[in-house]
């Protein structure tokens, strides 16, 4: 079947050749459903960072996670689940021709425009949550004993209302949309497809979507960079090891937490700048933006589950006569520790 039997803006609806296609099953077939091998897995993970943190803090034990912290971590998580499925029925599904038949006799509708919407939305409130999480961790390093009083003012103020009104705000321009099922260009076979809002609309959302990643990106940076030699600092003028230790684990932490979100937006900005600059080569580069986008899905419980002392297998304590007195006052009379900020 020929392309050019395809109207201009690619729609599939009411073309007998594509009404009546049926897959050849290969590896653009199968590809569908691979992200199953590691989301799956992904997922038990995040159900795991639940239930622990939660025994954790009920337990009171002194490797759990900061409340706020958790709290973005599970914004995070759910934000990056709804990308995914948003994503995998708007473009990984239909690209490998399963349901092309079905698409080609369904008119344009709006229900499409909600799954682009919803795809969306989860897509900003992730770029969202490493910058917001950086701000609250921000707090807590400049204000180490007052900050619970901050974060909870920030948290109330700013952090929640931000998170729900972004992807709500970034996303209107969407609703006049009618989204459709379109045919994708080469390097794509025919009969692989996308969910599209039109031509008009994928600019301007492409547009807003690199706006937005940049601004949070780099004030994510700033604020990485910053937390950096901060804790460093810290670190070499305390003369406590054990402070050293919890300064190191937080760079650490603070390290690997930037660069879940670094590959991802690399990732996004070339195939975004590649639509809106060489169009005709944008089929060429997708598959950077599906690799970019499950990495930042996986990355972070991954590596919280590997890093945290929460999730460690628990050493049996040294008892040490001389010095019990001490370690008591410090727990009590200290703020809250490096590892429990993130």
């Amino acid at each position: 079947m020929s392309m050019a039997s395809v109207p201009a803006n690619g729609s599939i609806h009411g073309i007998p050749e594509y009404i009546n296609y049926f897959p050849v099953i290969d590896y653009s077939v199968l590809q569908a459903f691979i992200p199953i091998l590691y989301i799956s897995p992904t997922a038990v993970i995040m159900v795991v960072i639940l239930v622990k943190h939660h025994y954790a803090k009920m337990m009171m034990n002194t490797a759990y996670m900061d409340t706020n912290i958790f709290i973005m971590i599970m914004f995070y998580f759910f934000f990056n689940a709804t990308f995914f499925i948003g994503d995998y029925i708007r473009l990984n599904l239909p690209s490998s021709g399963l349901v092309t038949s079905l698409c080609a006799k369904t008119e344009p509708n709006w229900w499409y425009t909600l799954i682009i919407i919803f795809a969306y939305s989860g897509d900003y409130g992730t770029i969202s949550c490493p910058f917001l999480t950086s701000l609250i961790r921000l707090i807590m390093i400049l204000s180490p004993h007052n900050h619970v009083k901050y974060c909870k003012i920030l948290m109330r103020r700013f952090v929640f209302p931000f998170i729900i009104a972004i992807p709500i705000t970034l996303t209107l321009r969407n609703i006049p949309a009618v989204g459709y099922c379109r045919q994708m260009g080469p390097p794509f076979h025919t009969g692989a497809i996308v969910i599209s809002e039109g031509e008009f609309y994928t600019r301007i959302n492409v547009i807003i979507h690199i706006s937005f990643s940049y601004i949070t990106f780099i004030s994510h940076v700033l604020m990485g960079v910053f937390m950096f030699f901060k804790i460093r600092k810290t670190s070499y003028n305390n003369t406590s090891n054990r402070t050293r230790e919890l300064s190191k684990k937080a760079e650490l932490s603070l390290t690997l937490t930037m660069a879940s979100c670094i590959v991802p937006f690399i990732t996004n900005s070339i195939v975004s700048f590649t639509f809106l600059l060489d169009r005709p080569n944008w089929g060429y580069v997708l598959f950077l933006r599906v690799i970019g986008n499950d990495y930042e899905t996986i990355m972070l419980p991954w590596v919280l589950f590997f890093t945290h002392p929460l999730f460690r297998r628990k050493k049996a304590p040294r008892i040490i006569q001389n010095q019990g007195s001490n370690i008591r006052n410090s727990n009590n009379n200290t703020p809250r520790s490096s590892s429990q900020m993130f």
